[in-house]
């Protein structure tokens, strides 16, 4: 069960951006079984989800989400193949005991738990503990019971869950995302090759972070400039569309980002501006998404709630497009009265037309 929503920069923790095929493979996997949930991602999750047998939806969705923690790498891989390799190796317990300590240690928040305290036997003795457990620590609403019930099976026969792991993720390697990952290459490539040219050294991990991803971090969940690690690494994707993505690894922050070529660059890489420009026009070519835009265009900024009354909008899909919108840089979110209001971002708006217009009539 994944994880759910001017400081001078220290010396020892150093920014780099680099091309890394198996963050990149793991959150592509990730995405595809999010995809029902997430618009604007990169045409080629929902092709290939598409593409996909039920069966093979059905066991994305069990290696992807319920055994989530047994398939991060913890350390850098030269390519999916050798990690594959190594997970194939391991012992099954080791695995096991990694998705299970890390239930165990995921931050309870500021309520006081109603269960008794947990260890590695009793999340696997009793399915009903395990499941409130679960639900306690993630919220009700990341919790899908039948799915953690096939999870469970397995983490109670690690030997198993090994295979099942392998098996699908060898498949998903070789007949999907191989070829997928020699047609991306160059452009990310060229991603690194741009931000590698900028120096980071009096900026702060956050400033830096703001300039490779051309996108706020804001939040505790991306307060970048805390912690004590040793190096910020930032790895582009073709997938992730206007979202953001995060890994840990011993000493290390991970950020994956939608690769882009930002405004000061004097390298010509019209696949890169094509990339962003895709990305932020896949937030316009709906007409619910186009409707929230002409509301605010013309009331200004509103509550959520406010926007799901006028436009007639159930909360999923306000949350939805308001993301989308949010993380595009089309709106701009900000909390008020203990909710969120949207703002009509004119600016980026704007900017998003000349970007077309320079693209295509070199203007």
């Amino acid at each position: 069960m994944p994880n759910p929503n001017a400081v001078v920069l220290a010396q020892e923790a150093r920014v780099c951006v680099k091309l890394d095929q198996v963050q990149n493979f793991i959150h592509s996997m990730v995405l595809l079984s999010r995809s029902e949930a997430l618009s604007g991602l990169g045409s080629w999750i929902y092709e290939t989800h598409s593409a996909l047998t039920p069966g093979e939806r059905a066991a994305q969705r069990l290696v992807m989400i319920g055994l989530h923690y047994a398939v991060l790498p913890d350390r850098d891989w030269a390519d999916v193949p050798s990690y594959l390799d190594h997970l194939a190796g391991i012992r099954p317990e080791t695995l096991r005991d990694k998705v299970l300590d890390t239930y165990l240690t995921y931050p309870s928040g500021e309520k006081e738990s109603k269960l008794p305290t947990a260890d590695r036997q009793s999340l696997l003795d009793d399915l009903d503990f395990f499941l409130e457990y679960l639900v306690e620590r993630f919220g009700e609403e990341q919790v899908d019971e039948s799915l953690e019930r096939k999870a469970h099976v397995l983490l109670n026969d690690p030997e198993e869950m090994r295979a099942v792991i392998i098996t699908h993720l060898r498949m998903m390697w070789e007949e999907y995302f191989q070829d997928e990952w020699k047609r991306v290459k160059p452009m990310l490539g060229q991603a690194v090759q741009v931000f590698d040219q900028k120096d980071y050294g009096r900026m702060s991990r956050k400033e830096a972070g703001e300039y490779i991803t051309g996108q706020e971090l804001k939040g505790e969940h991306w307060n970048i400039d805390q912690g004590e690690y040793g190096q910020i690494i930032f790895v582009p994707s073709a997938h992730i569309g206007p979202y953001l993505g995060k890994f840990m690894y011993k000493n290390a922050l991970g950020v994956i980002f939608g690769a882009r070529l930002p405004k000061d660059s004097q390298i010509d890489a019209p696949n890169l501006s094509r990339n962003e420009i895709l990305v932020r026009l896949g937030a316009l070519t709906d007409e619910t998404r186009l409707r929230i835009l002409k509301l605010l265009a013309d009331e200004g900024e509103q509550f959520s709630q406010e926007i799901m009354d006028k436009l007639e909008l159930s909360q999923s899909a306000a949350s939805r497009h308001l993301k989308q919108l949010s993380a595009t840089g089309h709106l701009t979110e900000r909390r008020c009265s203990n909710a969120k209001c949207y703002e009509l971002n004119a600016e980026h708006i704007r900017d998003t037309l000349s970007a077309v217009s320079t693209f295509l009539l070199d203007e």
